[in-house]
């Protein structure tokens, strides 16, 4: 019997290590097991060919929110090709809504519910031992006599029997290494997916036997897949304190973060880093204390300011902060308060996400309350909801991608601090003039170019000046973009846009 493990990666990082869990518990099993790991750029006719090449008799696919669809599709394509062949599922994507998802894509034969290794590992045992007692396997879903049956999910897995997933593999220096230190999910908020049960760490030697592994490595980065991987502080100060000690030089560490959960002593211990060892992500969402009731997330969100502040000035940790756009009971006039704030902590990147309403989360289920309408597929994304018309969550999303090319890149900070002070602007009415100029003269296409993003701030800032009668500083505005345009282009394309000036439209 054959057995293909499979997937499509992509940017949902859990996925990177569900293929080394899962060979790690059928390795032993009396079949020829192989996995099978494509991209997203991959195209679905690919996989499937690449699929029937090897005759297997079960193949399964580990789904999440946007490989699902691609997936589907191919499994499909397996099972009209091989119609004898056993197709499975598992993941995110399909834990949650399974009974609708069985219903709408027949071609699929089980899904495997939550964590699926003890699943997997049950599912194989009954077939090789001719039990087919899946009515007791808990977590699978499974078909029989014309009809669906949706198991309860499983007991969690004990996280510590499982191997280190690297075990088996080498890695280079250039590589990224993905790493997972505790299972179960201590974000409980209304936008948060999560399977029951409570958080399993591996013991504390482990982690830092399998953290040394990567060091001598000198892999290039460790992004940890753990959602709030500070959840307990004594046990992040502790892991922290081994890699600052035992810092390579090269390695950096990558963490998703709740930010008031830092605390002074743990702040002084990031402060004494190598620049550049840690960076963090710390999903602010909203400064509005009704809007964070509302989604379920009780943070501090005055004491998480505090820590972000505080912690970026020491200036060892890069920070990026996200703000989410959609979400409950948060007006256009709210969000632009909340994205000042964030952005005034001054973070190396400032992130803005719109609302996905996942399956499984709280916030889908009651979407009615609060006038969601959203995406049928994948990813999920907010359309609109009560407080937040369609309108403006387009408007957002194009500022967002502003945000990200004038504020995150670096390229234009001496210019915009220069804009912001002489229009007395806000950063928010900033980006929303910018994006509202853009759109009126019809100029998305020209910022391709690098060198057309000068001239497009040039000529923004030419009517706003003009508006505030403050013509007079432009001249000194141009010098000051025509600095940062030196500091990030290269020479030979200065003196190309020198030739042709500042005329976007020349």
């Amino acid at each position: 019997m054959r057995l293909l493990l499979t997937t499509i990666q992509n940017e949902c990082i859990q996925t990177k290590l569900s293929m080394k869990y899962l060979y790690s518990v059928v390795a032993e099993a009396p079949c020829q097991t192989e996995v099978k790991e494509f991209e997203s750029t991959d195209n679905a006719g690919y996989i499937f060919r690449e699929i029937l090449r090897g005759e297997y008799n079960i193949v399964y696919f580990h789904c999440n929110m946007m490989n699902g669809d691609k997936i589907a599709e191919v499994a499909e394509m397996v099972k009209k090709a091989v119609p004898t062949a056993i197709v499975a599922m598992g993941g995110t994507e399909v834990s949650f809504e399974t009974r609708a998802f069985m219903e709408n894509h027949p071609e699929v034969d089980y899904v495997f519910r939550g964590e699926p290794e003890s699943v997997l590992y049950q599912f194989l045992r009954s077939i090789f031992t001719y039990e087919f007692d899946f009515e007791n396997i808990a977590g699978l879903a499974y078909r029989q006599d014309d009809r669906i049956q949706v198991n309860p999910m499983a007991a969690p897995v004990p996280f510590d029997s499982l191997p280190f997933p690297y075990e088996n593999m080498e890695l280079e220096r250039e590589d990224v290494a993905y790493y997972e230190s505790f299972r179960g999910c201590p974000d409980r908020g209304g936008d948060s997916q999560y399977y029951p049960g409570k958080i399993r760490s591996l013991p504390l030697g482990r982690i830092c036997t399998e953290l040394r592994y990567f060091l001598v490595k000198n892999v290039r980065k460790v992004c940890f897949i753990d959602r709030w991987f500070n959840y307990s502080r004594d046990r992040a100060y502790r892991i922290w304190e081994y890699l600052i000690s035992n810092d390579n030089g090269i390695t950096t560490f990558e963490f998703d973060v709740n930010g008031d959960l830092l605390d002074e002593e743990t702040i002084r211990l990031l402060g004494t880093a190598r620049k550049g060892l840690f960076q963090f992500h710390i999903d602010v969402e909203s400064t509005n204390a009704e809007v964070l009731a509302a989604t379920g997330r009780k943070a501090n969100i005055y004491q998480l300011m505090y820590n972000v502040s505080k912690l970026q000035a020491l200036g060892t940790v890069e920070i990026t902060t996200v703000i989410r756009a959609g979400l409950p009971c948060e007006s256009p006039a709210l969000f632009a308060r909340s994205f000042n704030k964030i952005y005034g902590l001054k973070a190396n990147r400032m992130e803005v996400h719109v609302l996905r309403l996942r399956k499984g989360t709280e916030l889908r289920r009651n979407a009615k309350e609060y006038g969601y309408a959203f995406q049928s597929r994948a990813p999920y994304e907010v359309i609109a909801n009560d407080f937040m018309p369609a309108t403006e969550l387009i408007r957002i999303e194009n500022i967002g991608k502003l945000l990200d090319m004038f504020m995150n890149s670096g390229d234009f900070q001496e210019s915009i601090e220069s804009i912001l002070t002489d229009g007395h602007l806000k950063p928010y009415a900033f980006l929303e003039g910018l994006e509202e100029y853009i759109a009126n003269n019809h100029l998305e296409e020209k910022l391709y170019r690098e060198e057309n993003q000068y001239r497009v701030l040039y000529a923004y800032a030419t009517e706003l000046y003009d508006e505030i009668n403050d013509t007079l500083k432009l001249p000194i505005l141009q010098e000051v973009l025509h600095s940062d345009m030196e500091k990030s282009l290269p020479y030979e394309r200065v003196k190309v846009f020198d030739r042709k000036g500042w005329d976007i439209n020349g």
